[in-house]
């Protein structure tokens, strides 16, 4: 789940609709909504380089895993909703380069 969320981010080529539709079939409803105000052209990566990778939880229904791309680290919180895995949130931490 988180693997395909972040493949669907990491495309800022995509026009804003098919962007979002892709993205927000991994996401809680509320968290699905809010990206529909994020523009794909400003979104840092193109690619997802690496598998997600746990940096902490599960605790409370709640886990952060971290996915390597080709400009940074996607971050994405994940959380059980009526009793599925969905993204929750998501942040980005660019490269140092």
């Amino acid at each position: 789940m988180v693997a395909g969320f972040a493949a669907a981010w990491a495309r800022p080529a995509v026009p804003a609709d098919g962007w979002w539709q892709e993205v927000s079939r991994w996401c809680e409803a509320t968290f699905a909504e809010l990206l529909r105000t994020v523009d794909p052209a400003a979104v840092p990566a193109s690619r997802v380089t690496g598998d997600p990778v746990l940096q902490s939880g599960p605790t409370d229904g709640v886990a952060v895993l971290e996915v390597a791309t080709d400009a940074g680290s996607l971050m994405v919180t994940v959380g059980v909703v009526d009793g599925r895995w969905l993204v929750t949130g998501n942040d980005f931490v660019r490269s140092v380069r």
